[in-house]
């Protein structure tokens, strides 16, 4: 992207005008005229050499001092509403040499970082549903902006000032003397940990969408004609499904559907096992005085139960596809639930931080839910375990957020099997 080109996204996002006359440029018909553009322009050629990482970004102050800045998240409307201090801190450390600030406005250089950023991944020419409802809100925000300075008379109005009237974004700002050997990065986190433990408030964020106000929400459909209901749902189940779509975090989501699935573990590989031992004890051919074939009973068994832990549980990726065998019937149904966008997604893509498969829809069904099993359960042990091992196979915030996002639907339809074919008729 050039900075031509950032500027004529600015414009075309703020519907902002230009006068080819007078090279002035004017913000609606009133002709308010824009001012700053230059220094937006000059912002933007001086971030092509700025670092990043995650959403921090490192650049020197006026005073050229090392800072590191990133966003973080304030509850925006307790920091309108109550007072400054209590959100707005600079905390001095003099053993360090290093100085702390959270809670003011967001520098130029990252307020024009962010809508690099956001240009970048969702470019004007995109038509999509959340690229739309950045125009939608951030548009309205920066009228909101304009019509103020209007009303108190002013004739110019700042490009700066729209964009960062549009985010609301508030960052922490680590500041080092240059004689500090502090790593701004782990200062950043020593901070963060600190502040959540004396605040009890979350402060980290963990997408571009988070941070610019636009939540990347999964898109919950709704079917307002429904009938009375004509089952009995286990009301164990019903919590954990409560949770899950209520939830704005996929990883709670993903393990509240998940329990839903493990409920019957347990139940369920006692089942299969029962099962083996009576389809064996009751075919025709069976014959007790037979050694080889209770031999090859017992070893059937054994093999079943080689993962079974001390409290008689079996294993559980074992379990996991006993349940969805029992739960699961229709395979053509299941797949009716899912769009076909999600239908190539699942057959096309694999889950990066899991390893977890894909699922071809054309196999027999034993393969399909063979497939499911081992995308689920993978893409759980990513979530649960955090082991320095094995970090190729392990969930970040920070990097999968929004891949987990689309794990969601497939267990969820998973789960709602299950709790529909649990049911029993209300009487």
């Amino acid at each position: 992207m050039t900075g031509n080109e950032f500027i004529e996204d600015l414009f075309f996002l703020f519907k902002i005008k230009q006068n080819e006359d007078t090279l002035k440029y004017t913000w609606s018909s009133q002709g308010i005229k824009l001012k700053e553009v230059d220094r937006v322009l000059q912002l933007f050629d001086e971030i092509e050499n700025v670092a990043e990482n995650k959403f921090t970004i490192y650049h020197n102050n006026n005073e050229g001092k090392e800072v590191a800045e990133v966003a973080v998240s304030i509850d925006f409307y307790k920091y309108r509403r109550l007072a400054d201090e209590e959100f707005y801190k600079k905390i001095e450390d003099n053993d360090n040499q290093i100085e702390y600030e959270i809670g003011g406005e967001a520098t130029d250089y990252y307020i024009v970082w962010i809508y690099k950023k956001m240009f970048e991944k969702y470019p004007t020419n995109m038509k999509t549903e959340v690229r739309q409802k950045i125009h939608r809100v951030l548009g309205t925000r920066g009228k909101v902006r304009y019509r103020r300075e209007l009303n108190d008379g002013d004739k110019e109005i700042s490009l700066l000032s729209i964009m960062r009237r549009a985010v609301d974004c508030i960052t922490l700002k680590v500041t080092k003397q240059k004689e500090s050997k502090i790593n701004l990065d782990e200062a950043i986190e020593s901070f963060s940990y600190t502040y959540m433990c004396n605040m009890n408030s979350p402060i980290k964020m963990y997408s571009l969408e988070e941070i610019i106000g636009i939540l990347n929400r999964r898109q919950k459909e709704k079917n307002i004609d429904f009938a009375a209901p004509k089952r009995k749902y286990n009301s164990n189940l019903i919590d954990y499904y409560n949770l899950a779509i209520s939830s704005e975090d996929p990883f709670i989501s993903f393990i509240s559907y998940y329990h839903i699935i493990e409920y019957y573990f347990d139940e369920v590989y006692r089942e299969q096992q029962i099962n083996t031992l009576r389809t064996s004890i009751t075919s025709p051919r069976f014959s007790y005085k037979d050694d080889k074939q209770l031999f090859n009973i017992i070893e059937k068994i054994i093999k079943d139960n080689r993962f079974v832990r001390e409290n008689g549980s079996g294993n559980e990726q074992q379990s996991l596809n006993y349940v969805l065998n029992k739960y699961i019937h229709d395979l053509d149904d299941f797949k009716q639930r899912l769009n076909n966008e999600e239908l190539n997604f699942y057959q096309n893509k694999s889950v990066s931080f899991s390893k977890g498969d894909v699922i071809n829809w054309d196999k027999d069904k034993d393969k399909i839910l063979k497939a499911i099993s081992n995308r689920i359960y993978k893409t759980r042990n990513a979530l649960i375990h955090s082991k320095s091992s094995k970090k190729d196979v392990t969930y970040h915030p920070y990097l999968h957020r929004n891949e987990l996002e689309k794990e969601i639907s497939l267990i969820k339809i998973v789960a709602e099997y299950i709790i529909e074919n649990d049911a029993v008729y209300l009487m």
